[in-house]
């Protein structure tokens, strides 16, 4: 093996040891999420069809190097005042730890609320500053509303049910209170920045052997 090669494999092995680790070398943050119902708010009669939901490949109870699950602490208060109003209603409280990626690499997130009337996804990532990609319906009908029972000439189904739905995209801030607002379901999201959780780092690094110093020799 001549010099060339062997400085070819050592480039490549510590590229594959980088990229084994990239994910670990990202920020970490605490991400809570609370969302809630309006009880006075609008009853509109043209909420939108509710055909496919949108769904996350990772769930807050999830414990891997991309996320970990984690107890509600930043938004008890928020969650506690918005459940002993009498206009609101909280469906959903829960809080992950996961590391912060690009658009590309980041997953969705699987929300559902636990009396089932909440599903949808959420996903953050960041692109120069930190996004949130909220999609979430609010089941409050379970039954069709519509009066038509086909589809259109492109294949729509337009006999679905009719629910809310708070789907918004946008630039959020760390460590604020992020509002999603909605006539009839809203949603309060806050990321803190944590050290990476020890259970999510790999307790067994990949490794690999160098060629023996002799072999750089050979052929020259």
């Amino acid at each position: 093996m001549n010099l060339n090669t062997f400085f070819l494999r050592v480039a490549l092995l510590a590229s594959l040891s980088i990229l084994s680790t990239s994910a670990f070398a990202q920020q970490w943050y605490h991400v809570e999420l609370v969302v809630f119902e309006r009880l006075s708010g609008a009853n509109a009669e043209h909420w939108p069809v509710m055909n496919n939901i949108r769904s996350g490949s990772l769930s807050p109870q999830m414990a891997n190097n991309q996320i970990q699950p984690a107890a509600v602490e930043t938004l008890a208060g928020v969650s506690q005042r918005l459940q002993n109003a009498s206009n609101y209603r909280v469906h959903y409280h829960k809080a992950w730890q996961q590391p912060m990626l690009s658009k590309g690499s980041a997953r969705s997130i699987q929300i559902n609320s636990d009396n089932g009337l909440v599903e949808g996804a959420l996903k953050v990532y960041r692109v120069n500053y930190l996004h949130a990609d909220i999609d979430l319906w609010f089941k409050e009908n379970g039954s069709s509303l519509s009066n038509w029972n086909a589809a259109t000439p492109e294949g729509v189904e337009l006999g679905g049910p009719r629910n809310p739905n708070l789907a918004q995209i946008r630039r959020i801030k760390s460590k604020a209170l992020n509002y999603f607002d909605h006539p009839r379901i809203a949603a309060i999201l806050q990321l803190t920045p944590v050290a990476a959780p020890a259970s999510a780092v790999s307790k067994t690094p990949e490794s690999y052997s160098l060629p023996e110093t002799s072999e750089a020799t050979e052929g020259q």
